[in-house]
């Protein structure tokens, strides 16, 4: 039997329409999930697979005792590297999801380094991960580098540079090229560059669009009289 490693940002409480449809299609391939214990999307998806009544489910949590497992699911029990509740701590349950995972089903906010990382190491293992994009309300698919930096290209400037400083995403993306950043200072000062100047693009973009909504808001608010008025 498959198994699917479902992931998602702890921001997002509420689950989309098309997100429910794609667990849908999970549920009625008979595929098993792999889900883990905190808020957000992993609390909604567990919530919706109870209703559904899906029993094939495993909740993976590191320590002894997860967050959330409404469903009363078998449990994985990872044990932490750490001991204090950090990064590392968290994502160990992670790690050992991808390890027991044949594929990913990821729903993003654009931010969440954490999903993010989940999509890098399913594609570090060569295994693919189906993810929805919130903002665009689209999902795209992830098997290779090109298609990281499709999913990367979708985070705004400020959410990247965060991404880098937390998870080294640019110098990750690079070593998956087979491209060690760590010798090449150079190549990595232009990537970066590049992706400002895309970002920069895209954000010039955004602005005229959102000029010319406002343009069409004052046209459709303007009274009436004015249509009419004697200069």
């Amino acid at each position: 039997m498959s198994t699917v490693f479902i992931s998602g940002s702890i921001k997002i409480k509420n689950l989309d329409d098309k997100v429910k449809s794609r667990l849908d299609n999970v549920m009625s391939s008979g595929v098993k999930v792999l889900i883990g214990d905190a808020g957000g999307v992993d609390k909604s998806v567990q919530q919706y697979l109870i209703k559904n009544n899906f029993p094939s489910v495993t909740v993976y949590c590191t320590g002894d005792s997860p967050r959330n497992n409404d469903g009363s699911w078998p449990v994985v029990n990872v044990e932490p590297p750490v001991k204090a509740k950090s990064r590392a701590y968290f994502t160990a349950k992670d790690l050992k999801m991808a390890d027991d995972s044949d594929f990913g089903l990821m729903v993003w906010d654009c931010k969440s380094t954490g999903t993010l990382s989940n999509v890098i190491e399913l594609l570090k293992k060569k295994k693919k991960s189906v993810v929805y994009v919130s903002s665009r309300k689209a999902f795209l698919n992830v098997s290779s580098v090109s298609d990281l930096k499709t999913l990367v290209n979708q985070m705004d400037y400020d959410s990247f540079v965060e991404a880098d400083k937390k998870i080294s995403l640019n110098k990750t993306m690079s070593l998956l090229e087979g491209t060690n950043s760590d010798e090449s200072p150079e190549a990595e000062l232009g990537n970066l560059k590049k992706m400002i100047e895309d970002h920069q693009v895209a954000i010039a973009q955004h602005e005229k669009s959102i000029a010319d909504l406002k343009l069409r808001i004052e046209e459709i608010q303007a009274p009436i009289g004015d249509m009419f008025a004697k200069y």
